[in-house]
This record gives structure tokens, sequence and C-alpha cells, in this order.
């Protein structure tokens, strides 16, 4: 499995398993669907990757929480379709 054929499954896994936000999905999909266009970030897709497998709704609540929110998987969403 590459990069972005498990960016897309661990997403999809999130979304049924975790209350991933369905405002994000789109946006990963479109990542995960164009690895022509985003081929010289694999990088960023990775930390990405990582993010949405430990992204947690509630995010930040906890004092040693390591936990991801989607703030923070936004940001580097975004990192990723405008660099």
């Amino acid at each position: 499995m590459n990069v972005f054929e498990e960016l897309g499954f661990i997403a999809l896994k999130q979304y049924e398993d975790s209350e991933f936000p369905k405002w994000l999905m789109a946006e990963v999909i479109a990542i995960a669907s164009g690895p022509e266009q985003y081929a010289k970030k694999t990088d960023l897709i990775q930390t990405l990757i990582t993010q949405i497998k430990n992204y947690d709704p509630y995010a930040g609540t906890g004092c040693f929480d390591t936990s991801v929110g989607a703030e923070t998987i936004g940001v580097t969403i975004r990192q990723i379709m405008n660099q």
C-alpha cells in the first residue's frame, strides 16, 4: 500500500469509527486521489496519516493528551494543498 492508499484507508476508518469530521474528509480524499499532484509532499502526507490515526474529537482535554484535533489536521491539509 502506498502513502496515498494508506491515507484514504486511514481516513475512511477514522470517519467510520471515530467521528472524523465530514468537512475534512473531502480534502483528505482529494489528496489521496491525487498522487501525481502531491507526489513531492509525501513527508507531509505521512504526517497527516499519523495525525488522522491519532484523531480525537475531544483532543486537548487531558494534561498529557497525545490526540490530534481537527484544527491541527486542517493546518496540515492546507500545507499539502497550498504549497
